[in-house]
Order: structure tokens, then C-alpha cells, then sequence
């Protein structure tokens, strides 16, 4: 990829968060994140598929963002998989793409479903998962309650980006997910309210007050389980 000066600057901008969220990304993927979102934002012009259109403020809001959770995530999941077992995770309510896509091309080995009702946005994702070759991305259109039939008891875990309340993501996660799985939920902070929507039986397991580089807003990382898993 030949890129103008600009673009390079969103390059050093990118790599310069990358190193900072300590991950280890080779340049072909480095290379990937950064074509993603010039296509983005080059869909998002005529598209809408977001209310952000500055290319600098899309690198921290959108890549960064979405790339803060994954150094909790190898974690967590360093001791829960077991040696050759496959990792999928479903991106609920994906949008354009996040943080499914972001994950998808930087976790090549994980398998990952990205869910998506609103049409405009799952040519999209369509066209972004054969432009890349993000052989282990699938793109789920429709409505989740219809979509995820075919995922039943089939998922590691689900993740959402300001999706819903804890409530109506649970919910909608807990038919696919394996009798171990367990829920991602990305938020700008912890409401009140949001708590009063957890379904009985589930609690929130992890709290993690991300860091995103450059970015001076809260985002914070909910894990969420059946309580039954706290006893295992």
C-alpha cells in the first residue's frame, strides 16, 4: 500500500498506540488496521457509519478503542483455554466493524462472528472482510434474535461496543455461548441503571479501567458470567 503523507501520519499515529497499549503487531497487520479504517471513513462519507469522519480522531476512537481490551483478553484467556482449543467470539451489535474487525486482524487465530441488523453497514462489513482476506471474520446479517439460531451453544464468548445495557446484551449472548462462556461488555463508564438490568444469575466478574493512548475519556471492560461459574 503506496500511502501520501497523511496517511503516514495517521501510520505513526497508530504505531505510536500500539506501542503504548504494549502489543505485539507485526507490520502486514499494522498495515491491515490502517486500511481498515481508510476505508471507513472513506464508506463513511456517503454511508454514515459513524458520527466520527476525522481520520486522526478515528485512529484514537475507533483502533485504539477497540484495540485497549485485547491486553485483558490474551490475559483472560491465557488461562482459560485449553492447549489447541479454538477461541470464537461474536461481535454484537458490530456496527462497522468494532471492535470485531480490529480483533479479527490482529487475533487471526480467534474465530469471529460480527452480527449486524442495519443493512448499510453489513455490505460493509461484507466488502471489508473479502478486501483483507479476514478468512476468520463472518458476517451475520439481520436481527441477533434471528441470526444467532445458528450459533447456539457454539461460542466461547460475545462482545459489544456500546451496544445495550448488560441486560439486553446477556440475553441476547446466553443462547450461544458454551456452558463455560462468558460476556465482554465495552462502556464508557458503570451506570446505576445499567446494574439494575442484570438478569438473575449473572454477575459482573471483572472491572477494568482501560487506557486508551491519547484519549482522556473513561472506557472501561465488563466481564459478566452466570454466578453458577464463581462456585466451579
Amino acid at each position: 500500500m503506496v500511502l501520501d503523507p497523511s496517511q503516514k501520519e495517521l501510520l505513526d499515529q497508530l504505531n505510536q498506540g500500539v506501542d503504548a497499549l504494549g502489543l505485539e503487531l507485526s507490520e502486514a497487520q499494522i498495515n491491515q488496521l490502517l486500511e481498515y479504517i481508510l476505508e471507513f471513513q472513506r464508506w463513511n462519507k456517503t454511508h454514515n457509519l459513524s458520527a466520527i469522519h476525522d481520520l486522526k480522531d478515528s485512529v484514537v476512537l475507533h483502533l485504539l478503542d477497540s484495540l485497549a481490551v485485547l491486553p485483558y483478553l490474551d490475559k483472560l484467556l491465557a488461562t482459560r483455554l485449553q492447549p489447541g482449543q479454538i477461541f470464537s467470539l461474536a461481535d454484537l451489535g458490530a456496527g462497522g466493524g468494532l471492535p470485531g474487525i480490529p480483533l479479527a486482524i490482529c487475533r487471526p487465530h480467534w474465530q469471529i462472528h460480527l452480527m449486524e441488523a442495519v443493512q448499510k453497514k453489513t455490505v460493509f462489513l461484507q466488502h471489508v472482510v473479502t478486501k483483507l482476506h479476514l478468512d476468520n471474520a463472518k458476517v451475520h446479517a439481520g436481527r441477533i434474535e434471528d441470526t444467532s439460531k445458528q450459533l447456539n451453544s457454539s461460542l466461547s464468548a460475545c462482545i459489544s461496543r456500546a451496544f445495550s445495557d448488560f441486560g439486553k446484551f446477556v440475553t441476547l449472548s446466553a443462547p450461544m455461548l458454551v456452558p463455560d462462556g462468558f460476556v465482554w461488555a465495552m462502556k464508557a463508564k458503570l451506570l446505576e441503571e445499567d446494574l439494575k438490568t442484570i438478569p438473575t444469575g449473572w454477575t459482573i466478574t471483572q472491572n477494568y479501567l482501560l487506557e486508551v493512548p491519547t484519549l482522556k475519556a473513561e472506557r472501561r471492560l465488563f466481564e459478566l458470567a452466570p454466578v453458577r461459574e464463581l462456585h466451579a
